[in-house]
């Protein structure tokens, strides 16, 4: 048995796909499959039932799998302990949520590619409930995201958090005194996706404090929602390190109003069972950069 060979099986099984388990490895498909043949081979056992379309283990294939969860737990662990760090090689794929993007991101790149220099950076940016589907689905390694995510296998590390404010070009005469919720309600209210937790968050006091639901113009893009605001398009409730500038300006003013909202806070995270060691160590570099920046604000 073959470490590629076992490597192989484990992706193709966990991700019922071959195809996908190339795409996770950066193969092609038929090294996939030859992979796995030259594990039955040496095994002399069936690990797929072959008749059926989808990656389906047979009884062999279910227990080479616990096995092929161990064993490259342990490689991995192995790797950690002695390899070095700068030597890390390959394609870490990683998830963030554009708020991050504004604050402290570039900076985390550039000591991404000095810390790691041998391993490449595949970045999609999108809504936390977009990254952490892309996590479950093996098609990102870590999500710097909206969290923590509590679900068993899923691992946390604490980034920075951002209190939110609610925001409106001068021109709607809100700054001048503490709005209500009935008064906010008047206006469209600029915020996350619908399916986000401040959007829910904001929906639900709203609809508390005024028996009617709010109306809204949800948005993922956050350098849109605020080109919104300062038009007059409605209140914006965003991070505060995003709308600095904007305040400074004089374009966007802060509405103070009688609804607390929590503040955004963020994860790096990742699933733990088959994450490579260079996961971990490249989350861990969030977390110092994400913690210097803060003290630095």
């Amino acid at each position: 048995m073959e470490l590629k060979e076992i490597e192989a099986f484990y992706h193709a099984a966990t991700m019922q796909s071959f195809a996908r388990a190339a795409e996770r490895l950066e193969t092609s498909q038929p090294t996939i499959s030859a992979r796995v043949a030259a594990l039955e081979r040496s095994l002399g056992v069936a690990l797929f039932d072959r008749s059926r379309r989808a990656a389906r283990l047979t009884s062999r294939g279910r227990a080479m799998l616990e096995w092929s969860e161990r064993i490259l737990g342990l490689a991995r662990e192995a790797r950690a302990a002695v390899a070095d760090r700068a030597s890390f090689r390959g394609t870490i794929r990683v998830g963030t949520a554009e708020t991050l993007v504004h604050t402290w991101l570039p900076r985390f790149i550039e000591k991404l590619r000095g810390t790691f220099p041998r391993l490449d950076l595949e970045l999609t940016v999108d809504i936390t409930p977009n990254l952490r589907t892309g996590l479950e689905a093996r098609e990102l390694d870590l999500a710097l995201l909206m969290g923590p995510i509590t679900q068993p296998g899923f691992r946390n590390v604490t980034l920075s958090s951002y209190r939110t404010l609610f925001v409106a070009s001068p021109k709607l005469g809100l700054n001048e005194r503490k709005v209500t919720a009935h008064k906010l309600a008047e206006h469209a209210l600029i915020t996350y996706p619908r399916n986000t937790v401040p959007t829910a968050e904001l929906a639900a006091i709203i609809r508390r404090q005024t028996g009617r639901p709010p109306r809204s113009i949800a948005s993922g893009a956050l350098a849109a929602n605020i080109r919104l605001a300062v038009t007059g398009a409605g209140v914006a409730l965003l991070p505060e390190p995003m709308v600095r500038k904007e305040l400074n300006r004089g374009e966007l003013a802060i509405v103070k109003t009688t609804i607390a909202t929590s503040p955004l806070r963020f994860t790096a995270t990742w699933i733990e069972r088959d994450a490579e060691p260079h996961v971990a160590a490249v989350a861990e570099l969030a977390e110092q950069v994400a913690h210097s920046k803060d003290q630095k604000s």
